[in-house]
């Protein structure tokens, strides 16, 4: 019998999400928990939704998926909705009929988007985003499309739009009042950023609402405004706000004001039916942001487990506008009479300052533009410090004590919170400090703080300084891997000298050589650049992605893409391609760099797949140049103004299977429209009047940066001709998994033009001769693969008595690993680089990862899936949520080897 207490949330969001981890945190056994959520996959990060609609890859989108719910002993019932709740007899039933009782039911529903009433809301091409198949659906109907339509020009919808920016689109924000972000910004504030955003290429329309959309089946084709004016659209999103997701909460007659009205329990009228989240109304208000919603289920956690909390609101933390300049609002926006008001404005530079000080405290800031001291200004309004008479030693940056710090951080109380991604305070930081973490990558690899959106930086500055006394550089800073105190320069010289040409025996040189597995990959990359692919691979060295030359997944499996040009398929290869994906049942997409790639095949059918494609690799997997990606340009497109389909093709050939420090991702624009996005890859090109501006630095991933222009060229041979050389520049002097965007910013534009530009002709000569090299170094992997085969099921081993015979010892090389199955067990063997033996159960403990396929280093496991790192002896994870890795105890006796077994 079952005596655990059954909850109920329903509701698979991050209210959710952390509600559950709480819980956990707290090792409450008693109870029964069902997760019910009407999307598949667990709980995402929504707030990185719209990055997720520029780029296909958004680090740490899932926070807790499926396995996490199972691993943590919680029933996660994950693509089916609930539609019906009886409350007298304590059930819940799904759409399939599936029936779930409880004892308490948490109401975690959230939030969809409010659209007001327009005529044509429901053409193809007009979108409100709120969940993955929003995003998805948008960014296959966009691919073709310019001109897009952004109606709210809130915090959200601003967002939104400059996501579509970097996308190519040509972009138009309207807005029903007068000055955007009103419920952030003043007046002043919000007409600068509107200026800002005009000088980006954006358009507005102000005090105006749009009345009706106007298209037919093939999608929306104009907007028709109040005003009488009219646009011409190929796409409309809808950022209009949100409204509490309320409706089963209403169908049984739970009380719902704005939201599920709760008390300061986050419980309902009714005592066992419990509500957080965008869903909930607390004393009059409805909270939309992650930290509200967040403390929320901190709170509810602790009342579950019996303790003795209450929510009594919460306070909004700092809001900034996600864009390449900042734009940042904290508290009050307008001021009351008796309030003290600062304002600071430069129109021509667009820069906007507002203080508003009562009663000695900082109650609010408006902060747009460059220059904005950020850091002092947010401590004194988190912290409640007390503002100093002389304003200015807060508005303007260099004007304090201390040039860079605005404010003694020995008055920061130890409860201000520092880093508001994960909630570090000031004390926490303090601690830190004091035990020994004297620098700041110390502070933030201790602490977490300042691993978020990085804007608490500054902050954590002047507590080390307050504290350390000077800011001191971390010397592991300037080392090439973490494991080895020696800058990329000094490495290589040791590696020439001695002739080293293998991982293991440059980590065996010096006994205070750590082997991590970071360390490993990075030697790995470093002994191929140095060799030019004439080194000895160990394949312990290298990632689960570089050893089966695809991409794993989550699930073990993996996916592959094979080489394309400038998105031209040839139909002998579309026709390959269909025939792998139905002999071996994968699925098949479209990728964001206009390839196809193959998902969902199992390991030792790698090679079959690749047999049957016949064709060269695409890289899709490793720190190589990825793909080119190209509009039609001047071959198609009416604004042409070069040939970017030619030219990217030329890319794609050129620079196919071309290895760095980082992934490289190139684009070619044929107009200044950029449809190819290539002012957010690393090397980009777009088409001018008689030639291409050729921009650097460009990342549009989850911290999107624009490239900064180098050059301006005339022909596509002058184009390759310096993308070669910055390409070999880049290889030459980035740091292991640098890539462009912090490598300009760190090297500089100057010192790039200089060394690649302006340089003298034996130092140019000597770039292209190293590139060529390189260039001449590169194979296809998928021709002559090793085997790669570790897993697939052989003969069922039988163990006589508490002990397994595995193998003989010379059935597997050094460097190698494989699985062996017993009844009711699955081992991973492993005969380390050292000639040691390790065995380990062959499924990551925390979502079934191969352990067979992790790296080796520095006494630990990392397993390819999420780098779950295990001790080899105690099989403990530095993840604290992850369970231990189980360990066996390996004998060798004339040449054999056996596990004991419990």
């Amino acid at each position: 019998m079952n005596d655990k207490k059954k909850i109920v949330i329903i509701g698979a969001g991050m209210a959710c999400g952390k509600l559950v981890e709480e819980i956990v945190q707290r090792k409450s056994a008693n109870f029964d928990i069902t997760v019910i959520g009407e999307e598949k996959g667990g709980v995402y990060n929504r707030v990185k939704l719209i990055n997720l609609l520029k780029s296909d890859e958004s680090p740490d989108f899932w926070t807790h998926s499926e396995p996490w719910f199972r691993d943590n002993g919680v029933r996660g019932v994950f693509g089916t909705p609930a539609v019906h709740i009886d409350k007298e007899k304590r059930l819940v039933r799904l759409a399939d009929n599936t029936v779930y009782p409880y004892d308490t039911l948490v109401l975690a529903t959230g939030a969809v988007p409010f659209i007001p009433p327009v005529k044509g809301s429901e053409l193809p091409g007009v979108f409100a985003i709120r969940n993955i198949e929003d995003v998805e659906i948008a960014q296959d109907y966009l691919k073709d499309k310019s001109e897009v339509l952004v109606i709210g020009g809130g915090l959200l919808g601003l967002e939104l739009a400059l996501a579509l920016k970097t996308m190519g689109k040509h972009v138009t924000v309207s807005h029903l009042v007068g000055h955007l972000m009103e419920f952030q910004l003043c007046r002043d504030a919000g007409l600068i950023l509107q200026k800002k955003l005009e000088g980006k290429g954006f358009d507005f329309i102000m005090n105006n609402s749009v009345t009706d959309l106007i298209g037919g089946g093939e999608g929306v084709k104009t907007a028709q405004f109040k005003s009488g004016r009219t646009l011409p659209v190929q796409g409309v999103f809808f950022n209009t706000g949100i409204r509490a997701n309320a409706a089963l909460a209403k169908e049984m007659d739970v009380r719902v004001n704005k939201g599920i009205v709760v008390d300061d329990g986050m419980r309902t009228e009714f005592p066992d039916i419990y509500a957080i989240g965008e869903c909930c109304e607390h004393r009059g208000i409805v909270y939309g942001l992650v930290a509200p919603v967040w403390d929320q289920a901190r709170v509810l956690a602790g009342i579950l487990c019996g303790e003795n909390l209450f929510y009594e609101g919460s306070s909004i933390p700092p809001t900034r506008l996600k864009s390449d300049f900042p734009v940042i609002t904290m508290g009050r926006f307008n001021e009351e009479p008796g309030d003290d008001v600062i304002t600071y404005e430069d129109p021509g530079s667009n820069i906007y300052k507002k203080l508003i000080v009562r009663k000695g405290r900082l109650v609010g800031a408006n902060l747009v533009g460059d220059d904005l001291n950020v850091d002092a200004i947010s401590i004194h309004y988190t912290a409640k410090i007390p503002v100093p008479d002389k304003r200015t030693e807060v508005l303007f940056p260099g004007t304090g004590a201390g040039g860079e710090i605005m404010v003694d951080a020995n008055q920061w109380p130890d409860d201000a919170t520092i880093c508001d991604c994960n909630g570090i305070s000031a004390g926490k930081i303090r601690n830190a400090i004091h035990a020994g973490n004297d620098t700041l990558t110390k502070v933030m690899n201790s602490t977490r703080a300042g691993t978020g959106c990085g804007n608490c930086k500054g902050k954590l500055k002047s507590l080390l300084i307050s504290i350390v006394g000077e800011l001191k550089e971390d010397p592991a800073e300037k080392y090439f891997v973490p494991g080895i105190p020696l800058n990329r320069e000094d490495l290589t010289d040791l590696i020439v000298k001695k002739g080293y040409r293998a991982v293991s025996e440059v980590l065996a040189h010096d006994k205070s050589f750590i082997g991590d597995a970071k360390t490993k990959m990075g030697l790995d990359f470093l002994l191929n650049y140095i060799y030019k692919g004439d080194y000895k691979v160990e394949y312990e060295a290298k990632p689960a992605n570089d050893r089966y030359f695809g991409n794993i997944q989550k699930d073990g499996k993996f996916s592959v893409i094979p080489r394309v040009h400038g998105g031209k398929m040839d139909l002998p290869l579309l026709k390959r391609i269909a025939e792998a994906a139905e002999k071996y049942n994968l699925t098949v997409k479209i990728t964001g760099a206009d390839r196809i790639g193959l998902y969902s095949i199992d390991k030792q059918h790698l090679d079959g797949v690749w047999k049957i494609l016949d064709a060269d690799c695409g890289y899709a997997y490793t720190k190589t140049f990825r793909a080119a990606k190209s509009c039609v340009g001047t071959e198609f497109c009416r604004f042409g103004l070069g040939d970017s389909l030619t030219l990217g093709v030329e890319m794609d050939e050129r620079y196919h299977g071309m290895t760095g420090p980082a992934k490289f991702k190139m684009g070619a624009s044929g107009c200044p429209r950029n449809c190819a996005e290539a002012t957010i890859k690393d090397f980009g090109v777009v088409a001018v009047d008689n030639g291409w501006d050729i921009y650097i630095g460009g990342n549009g991933g989850a911290q999107v940066t624009a490239g900064k222009k180098l050059t301006r060229v005339k022909t596509h041979a002058e184009v390759l001709k310096v993308c070669d050389r910055y390409y070999e520049y880049y290889r030459r002097n980035g740091k292991y998994l640098e890539r462009t965007a912090p490598f300009v910013e760190r090297i500089g534009l100057e010192t790039i033009k200089d060394a690649i530009l302006y340089n003298t002709e034996d130092k140019l000569s000597e770039l292209d001769r190293d590139f060529q090299k390189a260039l001449d170094s590169i194979v296809n992997p998928w021709e002559n693969p090793p085997s790669l085969d570790n897993e697939s099921a052989g003969k069922v081993l039988k163990a006589k008595g508490k002990e397994l015979h595995l193998c003989r010892t010379d059935e597997l090389a050094p460097g190698k690993s494989r699985v062996f199955r017993t009844d009711g067990a699955e081992i991973a063997l492993f005969h380390l680089i050292d000639g040691k033996w390790l065995a380990t159960s062959a499924r990551c403990p925390h979502e079934n990862g191969p352990i067979v396929d992790s790296i080796y280093g520095a006494g630990r496991l990392n397993c390819p899936i999420h780098n779950n790192s295990f001790d080899i002896i105690t099989g403990v994870c530095t993840n604290p949520e992850v369970a231990n890795l189980k360990i066996y105890m390996v004998r060798v006796d004339n040449g054999e080897v056996s596990v004991a077994l419990d």
